[in-house]
């Protein structure tokens, strides 16, 4: 990895020196290579991110109504509030889509906000002195130590042991040991030893900040509700332009037979304007005004559903497209498991210390488990944390487990000397002094220390561990005679295993996920048999490819595809690797959620369809290139995630079932009763109030449904299945005739009540609203199966009866605005009862519907 931004040491040493800058070079040098913190990522101005949502071709059709209303009303001169109506209902859902976003970003920058605070310690006109990280400048001498995070790009001076953790960049579990001249990296982790290093490159001119500038390259692609919103709003635009059209042709027609087109004169103008405005109402009563709202407020929803369950979203339109992932590309280190090492197995027995001279195999491991290392443990917080090498915490944690204080021991043994652990070795060394005698305590690979003890011991026990995925370590001990510290002839005293155990309910997760149709996909540094290993225990790996990620990367794309289709481990993996994954994944029309925490994963994150970053371990790079942050780092969040994503998508679905079914009977209402020389059935502004207020009503009501245990265990909806499902279409053109076939009925007779013309149509209008009130009920029950029916969605039924009191409010009241004259209540009466016949369609509907499904099961059986 290079980087022409980092200022080579050779020219640091005569511009810094090598004991730290003076006070007064630090502007200076901050003027002519910048300051420690990386620029924002650029975003667009308030008002052009709130100009985005009116790119939506359900609000592009209600512009062009607005349009159409102000110039009838202009010519008219009344109908004005009518174009009011539709403005205020665009208003509301592109203000509640953008308000949400903006929240989360709100959210997101929190998150970030302290980013640049932690504490370093530098050299300062000779003297060490603790600094903020946004105060690092190009040619500071920074001191590190374990536990500490490199600050900024530069070189080595001086190492004693210093480990650095460089996964986020390399995509390396491991460690690795950094000597004087090494380059390390702005984002790494010292996990062992010290040392000194000098600021080459800060900022945006060090590595992340050069791949976060590379990430302006927008990768986003439409998702798949937006693209079937699309296609239905283009199929209802076409409805009701073709509605529009045939209902203008009629009437011009009708009006020339009846006289009342008779030529170029006043009459025959307003005649005609009067079938152009009949034409505008089909277009309003069409289109749904409420679309809009109803997805804004389902997404909103869902994204504070998804935050209490450890999912913070940052684009909204996320939360559904989590809902139809077909796989998942998931990290192993982290996500998968608690990131944290423990010792799993010890068949020498649990630790125990001795009086004195230890006499026991697992007497001298506790002791050599203790003093033998470098790291130590971090209890000042909420939570144990190990400052140092992982290995060593997990048995540091060993020994707090059953009651042993390491640092007690340490304090009360005596220790001489110490060989830190060197990659050529495998093993390291620590001199003790036990009642005046000196001892060598030695820990270290098995197969290494094996071959230096006077007897060599049977290694079966490793091989067997190492084949579940555990790091095994060996422990072994020797007198010190005549001053001979070589690390020869040494009494074996046993070994442990140490994992990163799997988080709990990891396994059910992933056959939830599996269940409910999506591929999961382990992606990991580590080599094939450890990958392999924990891929079948967290239930992952089954019959699938174990590819190695320099075998995928050296494929043609082609062969990727191919390959990519029987992958369940990709190990050996660079970050880049999981890029070309989710690449060769997607052009099999998948859809693709991936996991990432290090830097070099923001290009993969940023090209799934679902980017999710790690909120605890995650770089700020990875976050900033995400679209879902997992605040706890647990898989586990994601099958909540595509629980909720999925409750989204039918709860939207159950909105369109509500709304099309009055759109559809509204329509044609409005075009069949002026051919059978009824009076117009609605007025602009009944038609903006079904549309719109109470529509909107609704949309709370509907998008409230909680999600149901249905929605694992059945597969991911299709990209290119449609939005309105052939059950919804039925119940649509069934239910619609219904209420239709009502309507005119009441319209011709007034069976329902109406002495006077004004009587029937308003007994006409609020028998049509409690109708639909009626059918939201049926609405529910979107797959067939009513919910529990007070249980799932108590908030519905507070809305519907909403819905009824304002109804009843407006007529009875509102009589001059909304055309209608007060009822009884005896009529009222009537109307609820007669209209409740509704929920008997809608019941002989789902059980045909269930009756069929079970035919053709029994069928394909």
């Amino acid at each position: 990895m290079t980087d022409e931004s980092l200022i080579p040491l050779e020219n640091l040493r005569v511009i810094a020196g090598t004991e730290g800058l003076s006070s007064d070079r630090v502007e200076p040098m901050r003027k002519e290579y910048g300051a420690n913190m990386m620029t924002p990522p650029v975003r667009d101005p308030l008002w052009k991110q709130y100009l985005e949502k009116f790119d939506d071709p359900i609000i592009r059709i209600l512009l062009f109504a607005v349009a159409v209303s102000t110039a009838v009303s202009l010519i008219q001169g009344s109908g004005l509030l009518d174009t009011i109506g539709i403005i205020a209902a665009i208003l509301l859902s592109t203000g509640i889509a953008f308000f949400n976003e903006y929240r989360s970003s709100r959210e997101f920058d929190v998150l970030n906000a302290h980013r640049d605070e932690m504490a370093i310690k530098v050299v300062r006109d000779g003297h060490p002195v603790h600094v903020t990280s946004r105060d690092i400048v190009v040619g500071d001498l920074i001191l590190l130590e374990a536990g500490d995070a490199v600050p900024a790009d530069g070189w080595v001076l001086a190492s004693d042991g210093l480990v650095v953790d460089e996964s986020a960049f390399t995509g390396e579990s491991e460690p690795v040991k950094k000597g004087e001249q090494e380059r390390v990296l702005k984002g790494t982790y010292v996990t062992a030893g010290k040392g000194r290093m000098l600021s080459g490159a800060v900022g945006d001119r060090a590595q992340m900040g050069v791949i976060a500038a590379s990430l302006g390259i927008d990768h986003a692609t439409q998702t798949p509700l937006e693209k079937k919103l699309e296609d239905l709003a283009g199929v209802i635009s076409k409805f009701g332009y073709a509605m529009a059209i045939l209902i203008c042709v009629t009437l011009l027609i009708r009006g020339f037979f009846t006289g009342d087109v008779s030529g170029l004169n006043l009459d025959s103008a307003n005649h005609v304007l009067h079938y152009f405005m009949l034409a505008v109402v089909i277009v309003v009563a069409a289109v749904p005004e409420g679309l809009p709202m109803s997805v804004a407020l389902s997404l909103s929803l869902a994204m504070r559903k998804m935050t209490r369950a450890n999912c913070l979203v940052r684009r909204l339109i996320a939360c559904e497209t989590i809902g139809s992932a077909t796989t998942i590309c998931t990290d192993k280190t982290g996500t998968l498991t608690k990131n944290q090492m423990l010792v799993a197995e010890s068949p020498a027995g649990t630790p125990v210390m001795a009086g004195s001279v230890p006499r026991t195999p697992i007497e001298w491991i506790t002791l050599n488990a203790a003093i033998n290392g470098t790291a130590y443990l971090d209890t000042h917080g909420e939570k144990t944390v190990v400052i140092g090498n992982s290995t060593e915490g997990a048995l540091l944690r060993w020994l707090k487990e059953y009651g042993l204080d390491y640092s007690h021991i340490r304090a009360e043994m005596h220790e001489t000397k110490q060989y830190l652990f060197d990659g050529n070795r495998k093993r390291m060394s620590t001199v003790v002094m036990i009642e005046g005698k000196p001892y060598l305590l030695v820990k270290g690979a098995p197969e290494i220390l094996a071959d230096l003890c006077v007897t060599k011991p049977e290694l079966e026990g490793v091989y067997a561990l190492a084949k579940r995925a555990m790091r095994t370590l060996a422990f072994a001990h020797k007198e010190i005679v005549n001053g001979d510290e070589s690390e020869t002839g040494l009494v074996w005293d046993g070994y442990v295993g140490i994992r990163d155990q799997l988080r709990d309910n990891i396994g059910e997760s992933v056959a939830t996920c599996q269940q409910a149709g999506i591929r999961v996909r382990m992606v990991t540094g580590d080599n094939p048999e450890t990958a392999r290993a924990i891929a079948q225990e967290s239930g992952i790996h089954k019959r699938g490819a174990v590819v190695p990620g320099p075998v995928f990367r050296g494929m043609s794309p082609e062969e990727q595809v191919t390959a990519a289709r029987d992958l369940d481990i990709m190990a050996r993996a660079e970050p880049m690797d999981k890029l070309l994954l989710v690449q060769a994944l997607q052009k099999s029309g998948n859809v693709v959620a991936v996991t990432g925490d290090g830097t070099n994963d923001a290009p993969a994150l940023k090209h799934a369809n679902v980017g999710f970053a790690m909120g605890i371990a995650g770089t700020e790079v990875a976050r900033e290139a995400s679209d879902i942050i997992l605040l706890d780092d647990s898989f586990a969040s994601i099958t909540q995630a595509v629980w909720w994503g999925r409750s989204l998508y039918e709860n939207i679905q159950r909105f369109l079932l509500f709304q099309l079914t009055i759109n559809f009977c509204a329509c044609l209402l409005v075009f069949i009763a002026p051919l059978l020389g009824y009076p117009e059935p609605f007025t602009i502004i009944q038609i903006l109030w079904i549309n719109i207020i109470m529509d909107t009503l609704a949309a709370f009501a509907l998008c409230s449904e909680a999600p149901h245990g249905g929605l694992l265990k059945r597969q991911p909806v299709q990209q290119d299945a449609k939005i309105i499902t052939p059950f919804m279409w039925f119940s649509i053109i069934v239910t619609g005739a219904f209420i239709i076939i009502g309507g005119l009925v009441q319209m011709a007779t007034g069976f329902l009540g109406g002495s006077t013309p004004e009587e029937v149509t308003t007994v006409f209008f609020s028998a049509f609203i409690v109708a639909a009130i009626w059918n939201g009920v049926n609405c529910r029950a979107l797959d067939g199966k009513m919910p529990p029916f007070f249980k799932g969605n108590p908030m519905f039924f507070v809305i519907m009866g909403l819905v009824l009191v304002l109804q009843i409010a407006l007529v009875q009241f509102g009589g001059e605005v909304f055309s209608t004259v007060p009822l009884s209540a005896m009529q009222w009466l009537i109307i609820i009862l007669a209209t409740a016949s509704v929920l008997i369609v809608g019941f002989l509907l789902r059980a045909s519907y269930r009756y069929l499904d079970d035919l053709k099961k029994a069928q394909s059986a």
